[in-house]
Protein backbone atom coordinates (compact mmCIF):
# COMPACT_ATOMS: atom_id res chain seq x y z
CA UNK A 1 0.00 0.00 0.00
CA UNK A 2 1.79 3.09 -1.26
CA UNK A 3 0.96 6.74 -0.80
CA UNK A 4 1.28 8.37 -4.22
CA UNK A 5 0.56 11.93 -3.07
CA UNK A 6 -0.74 13.88 -0.09
CA UNK A 7 -2.63 17.19 -0.12
CA UNK A 8 -3.69 19.10 2.99
CA UNK A 9 -6.73 21.35 2.53
CA UNK A 10 -7.05 23.96 5.30
CA UNK A 11 -10.52 25.30 4.58
CA UNK A 12 -13.55 24.67 2.38
CA UNK A 13 -12.51 22.62 -0.63
CA UNK A 14 -13.71 20.30 -3.37
CA UNK A 15 -14.23 17.45 -0.89
CA UNK A 16 -15.77 19.13 2.16
CA UNK A 17 -16.61 22.46 3.75
CA UNK A 18 -14.00 21.81 6.45
CA UNK A 19 -10.31 20.84 6.54
CA UNK A 20 -9.42 17.46 5.02
CA UNK A 21 -6.35 15.56 3.93
CA UNK A 22 -6.42 13.77 0.58
CA UNK A 23 -4.06 10.93 -0.12
CA UNK A 24 -3.85 9.10 -3.40
CA UNK A 25 -3.08 5.50 -2.56
CA UNK A 26 -2.08 2.47 -4.59
CA UNK A 27 -3.20 -0.75 -2.93
CA UNK A 28 -1.03 -2.93 -5.13
CA UNK A 29 -1.80 -6.61 -4.55
CA UNK A 30 -4.24 -5.65 -1.76
CA UNK A 31 -6.70 -4.64 -4.50
CA UNK A 32 -7.38 -8.38 -4.83
CA UNK A 33 -7.79 -8.89 -1.08
CA UNK A 34 -11.00 -7.56 0.51
CA UNK A 35 -11.18 -7.98 4.28
CA UNK A 36 -13.25 -11.18 4.31
CA UNK A 37 -10.68 -12.83 2.03
CA UNK A 38 -7.83 -11.70 4.30
CA UNK A 39 -9.68 -13.42 7.11
CA UNK A 40 -11.10 -13.23 10.60
CA UNK A 41 -7.68 -13.05 12.23
CA UNK A 42 -7.04 -9.73 10.47
CA UNK A 43 -10.50 -8.36 11.31
CA UNK A 44 -10.39 -9.52 14.93
CA UNK A 45 -6.87 -8.12 15.34
CA UNK A 46 -7.99 -4.75 13.99
CA UNK A 47 -10.96 -4.61 16.37
CA UNK A 48 -8.76 -5.65 19.31
CA UNK A 49 -6.25 -2.91 18.47
CA UNK A 50 -8.92 -0.24 17.88
CA UNK A 51 -12.11 -1.18 19.75
CA UNK A 52 -13.58 2.25 18.98
CA UNK A 53 -14.09 1.07 15.39
CA UNK A 54 -17.15 -0.76 16.73
CA UNK A 55 -18.83 2.64 17.09
CA UNK A 56 -18.31 3.64 13.44
CA UNK A 57 -21.63 3.62 11.60
CA UNK A 58 -20.20 3.77 8.09
CA UNK A 59 -22.73 3.56 5.26
CA UNK A 60 -25.26 1.82 7.52
CA UNK A 61 -25.48 4.88 9.76
CA UNK A 62 -25.70 2.80 12.94
CA UNK A 63 -23.13 1.72 15.50
CA UNK A 64 -21.41 -1.43 14.30
CA UNK A 65 -21.94 -0.61 10.64
CA UNK A 66 -18.25 -0.56 9.79
CA UNK A 67 -17.62 -3.91 11.50
CA UNK A 68 -20.53 -5.32 9.52
CA UNK A 69 -18.88 -4.03 6.31
CA UNK A 70 -15.63 -5.78 7.25
CA UNK A 71 -17.32 -9.18 7.44
CA UNK A 72 -20.28 -9.37 5.06
CA UNK A 73 -20.53 -9.75 1.28
CA UNK A 74 -16.85 -10.51 0.85
CA UNK A 75 -15.77 -7.65 3.09
CA UNK A 76 -14.57 -4.19 2.19
CA UNK A 77 -11.42 -2.85 0.55
CA UNK A 78 -8.19 -1.90 2.28
CA UNK A 79 -8.48 1.77 1.29
CA UNK A 80 -11.78 1.93 3.16
CA UNK A 81 -10.22 0.18 6.17
CA UNK A 82 -7.32 2.64 6.10
CA UNK A 83 -9.75 5.58 6.09
CA UNK A 84 -11.62 4.33 9.19
CA UNK A 85 -8.37 3.42 10.95
CA UNK A 86 -7.05 6.96 10.42
CA UNK A 87 -10.27 8.47 11.78
CA UNK A 88 -10.22 6.23 14.84
CA UNK A 89 -6.56 6.97 15.62
CA UNK A 90 -7.33 10.69 15.47
CA UNK A 91 -10.29 10.19 17.80
CA UNK A 92 -8.04 8.33 20.24
CA UNK A 93 -5.68 11.33 20.13
CA UNK A 94 -8.52 13.67 21.11
CA UNK A 95 -9.65 14.95 17.70
CA UNK A 96 -13.38 14.55 17.14
CA UNK A 97 -13.46 13.60 13.45
CA UNK A 98 -15.96 11.49 11.54
CA UNK A 99 -15.75 12.32 7.82
CA UNK A 100 -13.92 10.11 5.38
CA UNK A 101 -14.43 9.00 1.81
CA UNK A 102 -12.45 6.60 -0.37
CA UNK A 103 -13.16 6.36 -4.10
CA UNK A 104 -11.37 4.59 -6.93
CA UNK A 105 -9.46 6.63 -9.48
CA UNK A 106 -10.92 5.95 -12.91
CA UNK A 107 -8.54 4.09 -15.21
CA UNK A 108 -5.99 3.32 -12.47
CA UNK A 109 -6.56 -0.18 -11.09
CA UNK A 110 -5.97 -0.37 -7.37
CA UNK A 111 -5.58 3.40 -6.98
CA UNK A 112 -7.87 5.48 -4.78
CA UNK A 113 -8.47 8.99 -3.56
CA UNK A 114 -8.86 8.76 0.19
CA UNK A 115 -10.10 11.90 1.94
CA UNK A 116 -10.38 12.25 5.70
CA UNK A 117 -11.21 15.03 8.12
CA UNK A 118 -8.63 16.42 10.51
CA UNK A 119 -8.58 19.00 13.31
CA UNK A 120 -4.80 19.29 13.63
CA UNK A 121 -2.68 18.79 10.53
CA UNK A 122 0.17 16.93 12.24
CA UNK A 123 -2.23 14.61 14.09
CA UNK A 124 -4.00 13.73 10.83
CA UNK A 125 -0.78 13.05 8.96
CA UNK A 126 0.70 10.99 11.80
CA UNK A 127 -2.54 9.00 12.13
CA UNK A 128 -2.26 8.15 8.43
CA UNK A 129 1.32 6.93 8.88
CA UNK A 130 0.52 4.85 11.96
CA UNK A 131 -2.63 3.41 10.35
CA UNK A 132 -0.62 2.01 7.43
CA UNK A 133 1.87 0.43 9.83
CA UNK A 134 -0.90 -1.07 11.95
CA UNK A 135 -2.76 -2.57 9.00
CA UNK A 136 0.45 -4.01 7.56
CA UNK A 137 1.32 -5.58 10.93
CA UNK A 138 -2.04 -7.37 11.01
CA UNK A 139 -1.76 -8.91 7.54
CA UNK A 140 -0.99 -12.63 7.19
CA UNK A 141 2.71 -13.29 6.52
CA UNK A 142 2.09 -14.73 3.04
CA UNK A 143 0.32 -11.53 2.03
CA UNK A 144 3.13 -9.40 3.49
CA UNK A 145 5.55 -11.32 1.27
CA UNK A 146 3.42 -10.57 -1.80
CA UNK A 147 3.51 -6.87 -0.93
CA UNK A 148 7.30 -6.94 -0.83
CA UNK A 149 7.64 -8.44 -4.33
Amino acid sequence: MKILSTNVYVGPNLYAHFPVIRQQIDLGVLEEWPTAKIGDEFIDGLIAALPGLQEHGCSYGVEGGFIRRLRENGGTWMGHVLEHTILELQNMAGSDVTFGKTRSIEGQKGCYNMVFQYKQRDVGLEAARIARQLLYSLLPNDLKLQLQE
